[in-house]
């Protein structure tokens, strides 16, 4: 019904065909929009974790704030442990995403999304491919973030029981809201 291509146009990963998005006033969809410094403000956790294979843990997290906050390799690293230590993965920054179960990888995920402090976090079905008892923990997980840092979240999912855990929910059938 085109849930995941909303949340790539609100990123402008995609480029909506038809209609305008605005965030705080600033319309993403405006060919003026600096969409680099609106992206700046926006964590990204993606269904497949998008985690680079190569890289540990630490580097992982540590890469895009080295890019595009421009931070130095300390601070990056200092960040990094205490958004792990947040998602419950301290002890897992030398590893590397081959050596995490999926719950693991998605965790990490969610340290890379937090560790720019966001205005707001897009996650594409950031439970879809976990077991039930990890994706409540997720949830939870994003719950207390929500809770602690005042971070809206924009989470795309399938499951009709975990919207009913978010404060606001809108359900999309056949493209239409």
């Amino acid at each position: 019904s085109g849930k995941s291509t909303v949340l790539r146009c609100i990123n402008r990963l995609e480029i909506p065909t038809e209609g305008s998005i605005a965030i705080d006033g600033v319309e993403l969809t405006d060919p003026e929009c600096d969409i680099d410094t609106i992206r700046a403000e926006v964590g990204m956790v993606f269904q497949q974790f998008n985690l680079f294979p190569h890289l540990t843990v630490l580097e992982n997290v540590c890469l895009a704030q080295r890019k595009v906050r421009g931070r130095s390799k300390s601070e990056a690293n200092e960040m990094t442990m205490k958004q792990l230590t947040r998602v419950g993965l301290p002890d897992k920054s030398d590893s590397y995403p081959r050596q995490l179960s999926g719950g693991q990888q998605q965790r990490v995920a969610i340290a890379r999304a937090l560790v720019g402090n966001p205005s707001f976090i897009l996650a594409d079905e950031p439970t879809g491919a976990l077991d039930t008892k990890v994706g409540g923990e997720i949830m939870d997980l994003f719950k207390k973030v929500n809770e602690e840092a005042g971070i809206t979240m924009v989470i795309i999912t399938h499951d009709p029981e975990l919207a009913k855990q978010c404060g606001k929910y809108v359900v999309m059938k056949d493209g239409l809201i």
